[in-house]
């Protein structure tokens, strides 16, 4: 079993994807209807569902990166965790025990925060103390203690993954292995270790304060501007631009970000995708620079 174990994860992907995907369609068809129109003023309250709808795509768009990086894995010499941008690794032999939470004569209390094949967060429960989850699937949960803390995951077989566990406790360790334990905090110190990534990752956040400045600034002291289909339209429009360009700042800094810690990628291709959110970032600051000019 020293392949990775990924949790099933089919039917919380489709939950988040289809919730994060009417989400951010909401968002846009709310941005172009409250924007206005040179005879009628902006929609204020169609303005504020939209940014309430994008603050729902980000957040199934986050659950879907959860989902996608937690998997695990269990060796001779340790059990490594991993979710989202935490990562766990435990030397076998301090392990306690994991039992399937179905073996347990009452329910496990889940985490406060609830979505449909989804059990992540922290819960302190009697008894136990702090309980940390990641999981997908409510029928396969193994509660783990490991020293003074507790994990709950899910396996496509508890009953399985606990045998598993037994079997190479039995064995005893074949590589003593310090405990890692990694949280975004540390991550993104990892990664400003490097000078490159460091460069691009604060390149890439300046290429998007250009883009807020140049929009927020145009859509403020203008008040329309040439669209791309050639007609004019209201200067807020141009906030459309700052939600692709936001969204596409995000999707590549996570993207790279998780490519970088587990070294899927050559860092060249890595420092692409970094590169390629600055260069859309100014892309669209510029378009909206062109914009306003044509309607000058």
């Amino acid at each position: 079993m020293e392949d990775a174990i990924k949790p099933p994860r089919l039917l919380s992907l489709i939950f988040d994807l289809t919730l994060g995907f009417l989400a951010l369609i909401g968002t846009l068809t709310l941005l172009v209807l409250g924007s206005g129109t040179t005879a009628r003023d902006p929609n204020q309250l169609f303005v504020g569902l939209a940014a309430l709808l994008l603050v729902v795509a980000l957040f199934f768009a986050y659950r879907v990166f959860l989902i996608l990086t937690t998997r695990y894995q269990l060796t001779r010499s340790a059990l490594e965790l991993h979710w989202g941008f935490q990562r766990e690794l435990i030397p076998l032999d301090r392990v306690e025990w994991a039992h399937p939470v179905s073996d347990f004569d009452s329910p496990m209390p889940l985490p406060g925060f609830l979505l449909p094949f989804q059990y992540y967060g922290k819960r302190t429960i009697r008894g136990l103390g702090v309980v940390e989850f990641a999981a997908t699937d409510r029928r396969n949960l193994v509660l783990i203690q490991a020293g003074d803390r507790y994990f709950v995951i899910s396996p496509p077989d508890a009953h399985a993954f606990a045998q598993e566990f037994e079997n190479l406790s039995q064995l005893g360790v074949a590589e003593p292995v310090e405990w890692v334990s990694q949280n975004a905090r540390t991550m993104l110190g990892e990664i400003m270790q490097d000078g490159m990534a460091k460069q691009l990752f604060v390149a890439g956040v300046l290429g998007l304060l250009v883009l807020v400045v140049v929009t927020v600034a145009l859509s403020a002291t203008r008040l329309t501007v040439t669209w791309i289909t050639l007609e004019l339209v209201p200067s807020n429009r141009l906030m459309l631009l700052l939600l692709v360009g936001s969204l596409d700042w995000l999707l590549n800094t996570f993207l790279g970000a998780y490519f970088y810690l587990r070294r899927l990628l050559e860092k060249r291709w890595i420092f692409l995708i970094w590169s390629w959110s600055v260069l859309m970032s100014l892309t669209l600051a510029a378009a909206a620079v062109f914009m306003s000019l044509g309607s000058a």
